[in-house]
């Protein structure tokens, strides 16, 4: 038995360094994404900074930094996950169900392996977050990545499960368009909680939408003033962001395992 679960765990480990491997030969890339982050962060976000006035005592531009990151997070890890509808069509799904790994060990590798990677990508962006920001208890940065590190996986696990289940690229590709326009702009990234109440359909959709929960977290603590602001207590973000993880982990596993086929889309 105890030799069966360090196999297991060492297969899980090669699984997790195929996604790692990947990201190792795009350096030139994330050296250019953190770059371009910057100046949008600097250039773009202290201009519409300037021309936002929305409550005294209110940091538009702190709570727009953690708002586009968050975005950021969310993007990356989709395109992570989404990856996997690119492996099917080059037969490297039909590789790796051919090795001698437990499916479950292979999805959860997956999802464990696109999320570490989608971490460390955007790892630079948030360090430089929080230099500008200068948050005043730096216990809370621990905190926070974790909470980030809970959420990448989560939609990791979402992109793999929606690929996996609809087994189309094209279908595929107009699915996840409408879900990312739609999870980026019903949310709280761009707009406090409070103004997005005035349109009640919008206010709600913001509530359910698992990008505002990390968002308002975020600015939960860094943001102390931005508490009052908040449309759910933090407890119920974090919950909300561990359920997010656990349920589409588990989603991902369970397809992976139980319904995926060789031989290409179906």
């Amino acid at each position: 038995m105890r030799r069966v679960s360090v196999r297991g765990l060492l297969d899980l480990i090669h699984i997790i360094e195929w996604d790692l491997m990947k990201l190792k030969h795009q350096t030139l890339f994330v050296a250019m994404r953190t770059t371009w982050f910057i100046l949008q962060v600097l250039v773009f976000g202290t201009t519409i900074s300037m021309l936002v006035r929305y409550a005294q005592g209110f940091n538009y531009y702190d709570f727009y930094l953690l708002g586009v990151f968050t975005s950021l997070i969310y993007s990356v890890s989709i395109a992570r996950g989404y990856e996997v509808a690119d492996e099917f069509d080059e037969g490297i799904i039909e590789y790796h169900l051919a090795l001698p790994v437990k499916r479950s060990t292979l999805a959860l590798g997956r999802v464990l392996g696109g999320s570490i990677s989608s971490f460390l990508f955007t790892l630079p962006m948030f360090i430089f977050i929080m230099i500008l920001i200068q948050p005043g208890n730096w216990l809370w940065i621990p905190v926070s990545l974790v909470a980030i590190y809970l959420f990448s996986a989560g939609v990791v696990g979402m992109a793999i499960t929606i690929v996996l289940s609809v087994k189309s690229t094209d279908a595929t590709d107009i699915l996840m368009g409408v879900i990312d326009a739609l999870l980026i702009r019903l949310s709280t990234v761009f707009y406090p909680a409070p103004i997005l109440a005035k349109i009640m359909p919008y206010y709600y959709s913001a509530l359910i939408n698992p990008v505002t929960s990390l968002s308002d977290f975020l600015r939960v603590l860094f943001l102390p003033e931005y508490v009052v602001y908040t449309s759910l207590p933090p407890q119920a973000q974090l919950a909300y962001i561990v359920g997010l993880a656990v349920g589409f982990s588990y989603l991902a596993t369970y397809i992976v395992s139980r319904k995926l086929e060789a031989g290409g889309w179906r």
